[in-house]
């Protein structure tokens, strides 16, 4: 009982920090975008076991979340509105990628990862892992932290609390917006719509 107390306020607490931070990094990038210098400079590894450099993937703007598979409902779902926005965009979508960074390394494999995306609807989905400290770099980047926490009564006895923002990165390196995790898939790509 008392873990699931502490899990439901850790998740309140994750979305109202999600929420305001969302808020502060909108305004504050509401006129000018963000050059994002270790998204121009950084790789990681996707689904084929080869290494990509992030300003390399293709398409005029990249719609990023960062996650992990055994993630039980925030990553699904952001996963999900990200398809959804993609769908929602039609022919436009072909200047859009969807990219999921995995923020759990020591579990999500290439291998594994290449299972986890074939889950959701968006064929264009692109899943990224990497060394630990690579990604802390980049998401620190971002905004953004993960933390592992230890759990003994799930599979592999921990879980990652991380920040659950979506953003728009242009092929300058640049967010040009973040937007909250839950946020509709149909609202996403309103929002996509003004950078294409």
């Amino acid at each position: 009982m008392k873990e699931k107390i502490l899990f439901i306020l850790v998740l309140v607490l994750g979305i109202g920090i999600g929420f305001f931070g969302w808020k502060e990094w909108k305004n504050a990038s509401k006129d000018a975008p963000v050059f994002v210098e270790e998204w121009s400079k950084t790789s990681l590894i996707d689904t084929k076991n080869q290494e990509v450099l992030l300003s390399d993937i293709p398409g005029k703007l990249k719609l990023v979340y960062f996650g992990f598979s055994h993630c039980p409902d925030m990553c699904p779902r952001a996963l999900l509105d990200m398809s959804t926005a993609v769908k929602e965009l039609g022919n436009d979508a072909k200047d859009l990628t969807p990219i999921f960074i995995s923020v759990d390394p020591e579990r999500d494999s290439p291998e594994l990862l290449a299972k986890y995306v074939k889950q959701f609807p968006s064929e264009r989905l692109v899943a990224l892992t990497g060394e630990k400290n690579t990604l802390d770099v980049l998401q620190s980047a971002f905004g953004a932290v993960s933390k592992k926490v230890s759990n003994p009564s799930i599979e592999g006895g921990y879980t990652v609390d991380h920040t659950i923002f979506l953003y728009i990165v242009d092929e300058k390196s640049q967010i040009l917006a973040t937007f909250p995790g839950g946020m509709d898939g149909k609202l996403i790509a309103k929002e996509i719509r003004r950078f294409l």
